[in-house]
């Protein structure tokens, strides 16, 4: 009886090391959260440039740890008009992906997102249309989720930067544990950036 009770308080134990923050910071807290998590994209997209190699998978590292892969990949290739385009669609899996940081501590990603994908490049430069489909758990220093159904719309460049400000247009859903945020609109967010903790916990 001893023996369960002392198993029992390990366990215990252990659930309380785990984080309690809570994603803060409202629409634009949501939108900061989900961009850390879609940075993982631009391996793919940076992958349908020139010499075109989507085949097999791509591994992502994540900026405090761990990695996202990017597999099932699924292309076509559209060189008429104006500029070619890639379309893609893949999953992203993250494992223990450290993907940003905040005043709680580090978020760690673990889970996955369905991802379609159309980048488009063109005399000044390279864009991305996303839509993102699924929920990954934000652990490490949280508790909390991060649930999409939402296109982004943003340049290459601005999904592979590390540091300075990213514009974006948002359309569709994100939920954390504070809602369902909805967006339709062009939203800034800081590429490398914290995530924003809810005051209350």
């Amino acid at each position: 009886m001893k023996r369960i009770a002392l198993i029992a308080l390990s366990t215990l134990g252990l659930v309380a090391c785990g984080g309690t923050a809570k994603i803060g910071g409202g629409k634009e807290g949501a939108a900061q959260a989900f961009f850390a998590a879609s940075s993982a994209s631009s391996a793919g997209a940076n992958r349908s440039a020139t010499p075109l190699d989507v085949t097999g998978s791509v591994s992502w590292k994540c900026p405090e740890g761990g990695e996202a892969s990017l597999n099932g990949f699924n292309v076509m290739v559209n060189t008429g008009g104006q500029g070619a385009s890639v379309n893609q669609s893949f999953t992203i899996k993250y494992t223990n992906c450290g993907a940003a940081k905040s005043a709680a501590g580090t978020a760690v990603y673990n889970g996955s997102f369905t991802v379609t994908q159309s980048v488009v490049t063109g005399a000044s430069g390279a864009t991305v249309d996303q839509t993102f489909k699924g929920r990954i758990e934000v652990q490490g220093a949280f508790n909390d989720f991060i649930e999409a159904d939402v296109k982004q719309q943003v340049a290459v460049t601005g999904l592979s930067s590390s540091s300075g400000a990213v514009s974006m247009k948002l359309i569709g859903t994100i939920k954390t544990s504070e809602g369902t945020h909805s967006f339709n609109e062009d939203v800034n967010v800081t590429a490398g950036g914290q995530i924003a903790v809810s005051a209350s916990k």
